[in-house]
């Protein structure tokens, strides 16, 4: 994964994200209900505390699948303030590319972009365009960014286009992009390598390699699974469907995952 650029200051790329509750458990939560075996450093988990009222849009649209919500979906990220932060932007732009991926017919929803949207949600929007793979993708980086974003610009050119390539274990922020991808398409692509993530965790805790460079986002993996299983059936299921293959640590993880 190319390292992220901070295309403005007041930005902090390498500040893993604050709060995406949707997806990610608190971790001082977890100390109290999951076994000893859990992982017991709070700072691997603590990514999210309470419920982000815009995260509701994506899993709404995971639900309903509703293209004319999109609009309302970039506006209510937009207009709180949530696109401040730039690696919000990247997420919400994983998840609108994955739409688009998914319906190519749901651009006209998304461009031209909407009147009275911040240069935030323009640069969410030229961030899709790349991870969209538009045919136009060019000229819609030359007319949504401006020209003193060349920063940003450089960055959008020489990050992967395709998810799957961004390394899941590098930064909490890539784990949200995977979970944003899952709810834009229900795709196992996506769920299937945040669960084998929540498996190497199992492995690198049972071994006692909480210091490989993997564990903490493995441990992040493992939470979100936690909290997002219970209220969706197709993750619950594609879990036992793992958990059928799967023997010792890996087994007494995804168990305490579903609850078992």
């Amino acid at each position: 994964m190319p390292t992220l650029i901070n295309p403005h200051p007041p930005m902090k790329i390498a500040t893993p994200p604050a709060r995406f509750a949707v997806f990610l458990l608190i971790a001082a939560t977890l100390a109290c209900l999951l076994p000893a075996a859990w992982p017991r450093p709070c700072n691997a988990l603590a990514i999210s505390k309470g419920l982000s009222f815009y995260a509701n849009d994506l899993e709404y649209y995971y639900q309903h699948r509703r293209t004319e919500t999109l609009p309302g979906i970039l506006r209510t990220f937009d207009g709180q303030g949530v696109l401040k932060d730039s690696l919000k932007q990247i997420m919400l732009a994983t998840f609108l590319a994955q739409v688009l991926r998914d319906d190519p017919s749901a651009r006209q929803r998304l461009l031209p972009p909407q009147p009275g949207l911040s240069r935030d949600g323009r640069r969410t929007l030229a961030w899709m365009a790349h991870l969209a793979q538009l045919p136009d993708e060019e000229e819609l980086l030359a007319t949504l960014l401006q020209p003193e974003e060349k920063l940003l610009l450089q960055q959008i050119r020489h990050s992967p286009a395709q998810l799957i390539n961004w390394d899941i274990y590098s930064e909490k922020s890539v784990l949200q992009m995977y979970w944003a991808a899952f709810m834009a398409s229900g795709s196992n692509e996506f769920l299937d390598a945040i669960i084998r993530a929540a498996l190497r965790y199992a492995k690198l805790n049972s071994e006692g390699l909480r210091n490989d460079d993997t564990f903490s986002g493995s441990a992040a993996a493992a939470a979100s699974l936690y909290d997002l299983a219970p209220r969706h059936p197709a993750v619950q299921a594609r879990l036992e469907q793992f958990l059928k293959s799967c023997s010792g640590a890996e087994a007494e993880t995804l168990k305490t995952i579903l609850r078992k």
